[in-house]
């Protein structure tokens, strides 16, 4: 008999089976890790799902190039301490997730429709805090996008010449709309935070009544990225247990062809789940990216269909490679952590019940 068959070794962890004393901090801190080094490519995706069409990158490593060589290396990481509060909405969606699959086993026994229920619970409730962040964040992102023919390098940053040469009707055609941040605050974050704070805050200010301050800004396109997310997570959990298992059975019919640690098993079925949802629910992320960052409030069919009239078919390929990019590497990553600290934070009378 092989280890993948002996009923006495557990190969799925399960919420009631974890200290949480020890498993919150040490998943906080293999979040973080992950997210710092592999934000950039988050910017790169933004930026390239803004863009219309390809007027102003060519590709994700002509974006990664282009704006260490007009911006700075630093420019890579606008945003990032924002997006990092991303880590408190994180936890409620993991330790939501556990919860939820682990009580379902009252509803159905079926492992993918349980990962499925509960992927798309967490996410409806993780995005009540992730939306604002993420408006903020990206917002902070494009600070500086322009086109590369229309910029010049001094020694403090970058100024762009478009910002005063090019017309209104050449900015609306090359760029959506988006907030502006002045050039003599681009090198401070915490001003450009501010200055962000302060324009979506007062979105809805209008020259005939006193400017009125509403939280709506901070929840714009806040349904399509609750339906976005919960798609992506009902999407990608069963997928993950999925070809989890098919691996599984592989090696059960093969234990001497594949001797693979269940920890490997797992780290390759994360990135084959985010390639899988990634897919399917592209259009939709530049859609709700769309949403989010344009200037002007406009309704999302109307979004859809400005997409689908500038990029036809591309629209399911607009930043794919960036997002495929980040979201199968950052599946690679956070898998190995998110199952290496389940193990590390089992209580006791599960320890050497656990495959790795």
């Amino acid at each position: 008999m092989s280890e993948s068959d002996d009923p006495r070794i557990i190969h799925d962890i399960d919420w009631p089976m974890l200290n949480k004393s020890r498993y919150v901090p040490l998943n906080l801190l293999s979040t973080f890790t992950v997210r710092s080094l592999l934000y950039p490519f988050t910017l790169v995706r933004t930026r390239l799902q803004v863009q219309v069409q390809s007027s102003i990158y060519k590709g994700t490593w002509d974006a990664l190039t282009t704006t260490v060589h007009y911006e700075g290396f630093r420019s890579l990481y606008k945003g990032f301490l924002v997006y990092n509060f991303q880590l408190v909405p994180g936890l409620i969606y993991i330790t939501t997730f556990e919860a939820t699959r682990s009580h379902a086993n009252i509803l159905t026994k079926n492992e993918y429709l349980r990962a499925g229920f509960a992927g798309s619970t967490a996410s409806l409730v993780a995005q009540i805090l992730a939306c604002p962040i993420d408006i903020i964040s990206q917002h902070m992102q494009l600070v500086g996008l322009t086109s590369p023919g229309k910029k010049i390098r001094t020694k403090d940053g970058i100024t762009s010449v478009s910002d005063t040469t090019v017309t209104e009707a050449n900015i609306t055609r090359r760029q959506i709309r988006r907030i502006h941040v002045p050039k003599e605050i681009r090198n401070s974050n915490y001003l450009i935070f501010k200055h962000i704070c302060k324009i979506v805050l007062y979105e809805n200010e209008s020259n005939n009544h006193k400017p009125r301050l509403s939280l709506k800004g901070f929840y714009r396109g806040y349904f399509i990225s609750t339906f976005l997310f919960s798609l992506t997570s009902a999407i990608w959990w069963p997928s993950y247990y999925f070809y989890q298992r098919q691996m599984l059975n592989i090696e059960a019919r093969f234990p001497n062809l594949f001797p693979l640690p269940l920890l490997v098993i797992q780290c390759i079925a994360g990135p084959l789940s985010s390639l899988t949802s990634t897919l399917l629910t592209n259009p939709l992320d530049v859609c709700r990216t769309r949403i989010q960052v344009e200037q002007e409030r406009r309704k999302v069919m109307q979004i859809m269909h400005e997409l689908w009239q500038e990029e036809r078919f591309k629209v399911f390929t607009k930043g794919l490679t960036a997002r495929l990019s980040h979201s199968c590497v950052y599946s690679l990553f956070i898998i190995f952590g998110y199952e290496t600290v389940k193990r590390i934070s089992l209580k006791e009378e599960y320890k050497g019940q656990v495959r790795w």
